[in-house]
């Protein structure tokens, strides 16, 4: 924390108004998007009036074994589900609008949700799919969003997804400016440029806090526009004498049209794999934003019908997911193969974090598979282009909106301090920027003041298939444990009457040491098992006790022998 913060701006000892913002996704991180803003009338914490931004999910590193998502902790929004008027979405990326059927349940199914016209289509059908109708109403510029004691002016910039905005939010506090994900694309492909004039124009009646988009903070230059890469992916299609695999985040529908666009101009049929991406092309075509008829698609059945050089897929599962149309087609398990003279085009906008590792194996397998693969790092000409703003476009943000202070967001906390640094360039004062904890919320008085003195609760809601949160940090560490060093399994049968083991204990060990190579450590692991059950058995018998002690032996002897640490679990079994 910022500890200039609470010794420049001293909370007011009297009642006054306040506006509160929290990051239930916590501050210093790149997802899990979810933003309170709190107003708070004369003090009265159980009379304030709530607007959230976003409700995104986050995706899990690599050693989050078996875990799909993570979603904010929503305990502060359950404890004051009454007050809350209405949800805001600045797009439609998972990290924005994936966890609101997760998350509406717990607060509330009939929040009116404000939405551009494409987050709105990707989260109903997502919506659709978990048994949950909801209608959103769909944000238009130059129309004024009135929410209770929040009034909204929704401003068009660009981002890697269509219909993204930025929102000016009035409240009683002064003018705060929602800066969520964006760069300046003043070339985009099939949309207006960001409307810099209106930021402009909003901005004259003064901002109170600009909380801003800090992910791109680590680069100086100007940020690429998405329209360079249409030549690119031209080339490419063109040059291609096989069949042409392009693959990229689901919802990035301008890189599919340009692969679409570049198909059809070569004579190619479309392959769309994958339900995400057939989900994504046919709500795109609903929305007249993809020109694709039906004659230009086939069935992947149909592939060998045609000539490889006929052919492109548009395969998902760019982030390495596991259960993807890309990752199935890596392992064998497709009915599409990749083979030499193919050609495979991984082409996003931004790594999702966690994923970089599992996306290198991707290219790796489909390398040694004989495909030509062209990502990031394979041509002078990129083949990637960032969605976020580079320092030049969060520099002119800032000097557009011209904000008392600054609270940067969406980033990690090396972003966060990239911002800093060139915001103190730029004339701001330490305690001018902003940079809670991630479970500080920063609260805004009325003569001015701001503290960090309010902590929500933060804890990673892990998603489990259909387990929602039952997964918790105990179980992570077990399953580690198991990926790691394996199992240990100590079977021991004991008489009912006389508390006796009926035989000697049974040793089994999965992913620990083979079996066959190691034979005299299991046999000492039998032994200790039978010696520790003879000496802590008690009549009654206390069985917790017996497999506590019996447990804790085993773990010692079986690190002593072999350095190695593997689940140990003895099994007593009453007969």
């Amino acid at each position: 924390m910022n500890n200039k913060i609470q010794q420049n701006f001293k909370r007011k000892t009297f009642p006054a108004d306040a506006l509160r913002i929290a990051s239930l996704g916590g501050f210093n991180d790149v997802t899990q998007n979810l933003f309170v803003y709190e107003f708070i009338p004369q003090g009265k914490e159980d009379q304030s009036q709530i607007l959230i931004v976003d409700c995104g999910v986050g995706f899990p590193e690599s050693d989050f074994l078996g875990v799909d998502l993570i979603i904010p902790d929503t305990r502060y929004l359950e404890e004051r589900k009454d007050r809350i008027l209405g949800i805001l979405i600045t797009h439609g990326h998972e990290d924005h609008v994936g966890a609101l059927s997760y998350v509406l349940p717990k607060i509330g199914k009939n929040i009116p949700i404000f939405a551009p016209r494409l987050a709105a289509a990707l989260a109903e059908s997502r919506l659709t799919e978990a048994g949950q109708h909801v209608k959103f109403n769909i944000v238009e510029e130059q129309k004024t969003i009135n929410i209770g004691p929040f009034k909204i002016e929704p401003i068009h910039v660009t981002h890697s997804i269509r219909d993204t905005f930025h929102y000016l939010i009035a409240t009683p506090m002064g003018n705060f400016y929602h800066g969520s994900d964006y760069k300046f694309d003043l070339k985009p492909l099939n949309e207006p440029p960001p409307n810099l004039r209106r930021i402009a124009e909003l901005s004259t009646k003064g901002v109170n806090c600009l909380l801003s988009d800090c992910l791109g903070a680590d680069h100086e230059e100007y940020s690429v526009s998405e329209s360079s890469l249409a030549e690119m992916i031209d080339n490419h299609i063109k040059s291609s004498k096989g069949r042409v695999f392009v693959t990229t985040i689901s919802s990035n529908i301008d890189r599919w049209s340009q692969a679409i666009t570049a198909s059809k101009k070569y004579g190619r049929k479309i392959v769309p794999l994958g339900y995400s991406v057939q989900r994504i092309i046919k709500l795109a075509q609903e929305l007249s934003y993809i020109d694709l008829k039906k004659s230009d698609i086939i069935d992947h059945r149909r592939a060998s019908n045609f000539s490889d050089n006929k052919l492109t897929f548009l395969v998902a599962g760019f982030a390495a997911q596991a259960n993807s149309a890309l990752s199935k087609i890596v392992m064998g398990k497709h009915q599409v193969k990749v083979k030499s003279g193919d050609k495979v085009i991984f082409t996003a906008p931004d790594y999702i974090p966690g994923t970089t590792s599992g996306i290198y194996k991707l290219i790796d397998i489909l390398s040694k598979m004989g495909a030509e693969v062209i990502h990031s790092g394979s041509t002078k000409d990129t083949i990637h282009v960032s969605g976020h703003g580079s320092q030049i476009e969060q520099a002119l943000l800032i000097n557009l909106t011209n904000p008392k202070c600054l609270l940067p967001i969406g980033g990690n906390y090396r972003h966060v301090k990239k911002y800093e640094i060139m915001a103190q360039k730029m004339g701001y004062k330490p305690n001018q920027i902003l940079i809670p904890e991630p479970d500080q919320a920063v609260t805004f008085w009325a003569d001015g003041k701001v503290d960090f003195n309010t902590r929500v609760p933060q804890r990673q809601v892990l998603v489990d298939g259909l387990g929602v949160g039952d997964v918790g940090h105990i179980v992570l560490r077990d399953r580690r444990t198991l990926s790691q060093n394996g199992i240990v399994i100590i079977t021991m049968l004991v008489d009912t009457e006389t508390a006796d083991l009926v035989s000697e204990p049974y040793v089994t060990t999965r992913g620990f040491v083979f079996e066959k190579e190691a034979k005299s450590v299991l046999i000492e692991i039998k032994k200790t098992a039978q010696k520790k059950f003879q000496e802590s058995r008690s009549k009654p018998i206390n069985l917790d006790f017996v497999r506590q002690t019996v447990q804790g032996a085993i773990e010692d002897q079986v690190y002593k022998k072999t350095k190695r640490q593997p689940m140990v679990l003895p099994l007593i079994i009453r007969v």
